[in-house]
């Protein structure tokens, strides 16, 4: 009786933990306490340079070799995201929608985001 119950919890404990919508967590997980913005406002806010946000979009294209970089592309633009400056990789994982949380940053030719963690749904 007490494995038959046991083995009830655990099931339904499995369950309860895959339909909790989360997703994937990479590097330190999407920052609760960054602010959501759109690619644009990266691009046109001057104010978020060197200021951690999250952004949302799908993986567009991603490093082939060993998954440290990856554009993300929402309803208003495309941006980089470089993951290998804080240690940590993806796996391939194509049109999935990610949720990236980083440091807005800008090299000579583009901005991008030096993310800290990602999930992927």
């Amino acid at each position: 009786m007490k494995i038959m119950l046991l083995a009830y919890v655990l099931v339904v404990s499995f369950f309860l933990t895959a339909c909790s919508g989360g997703g994937e967590q990479y590097g330190a997980g999407v920052d609760p306490g960054a602010p959501k913005v759109q690619v644009k406002d990266i691009f046109l806010q001057s104010d978020l340079m060197g200021k951690k946000v999250t952004l949302e979009g799908r993986i567009v294209s991603q490093c082939a070799s060993n998954g440290c970089w990856f554009y993300l592309q929402d309803e208003t633009g495309q941006v980089y995201i470089d993951l290998s400056r804080n240690g940590f990789e993806l796996p391939s994982l194509p049109n999935k929608t990610a949720i990236a949380s980083g440091t807005v940053a800008r090299t000579q030719q583009a901005f991008l985001l030096f993310a800290t963690g990602v999930e992927v749904k």
